[in-house]
């Protein structure tokens, strides 16, 4: 934490601020799409903190019928 009570990213050291972000997630029945997941995210180099509670729910979620399907585009990168 800084002096203020602001908390401090593990790896750069940059400010990190609570957002509600999309999260995607691989999950048992393959790459899952999350929206509007509390977590906290550095400022500076973008690593994303999430509260025990948060995956938790992520994982709960996860085993329930999707509310939602969507198409990806796909790329082989080699």
């Amino acid at each position: 934490m800084t002096e203020q009570g602001q908390m401090q990213c593990y790896f750069c050291g940059g400010e990190v601020v609570e957002r509600l972000i999309t999260h995607f997630r691989q999950t048992p029945r393959g790459t899952a799409e999350f929206r509007g997941v509390p977590c906290e995210v550095c400022l500076v180099c973008g690593e994303k903190y999430f509260s025990p509670a948060a995956i938790r729910r992520m994982e709960a979620l996860s085993s329930m019928p999707a509310q939602e399907y969507v198409q990806l585009p796909a790329y082989n990168y080699a």
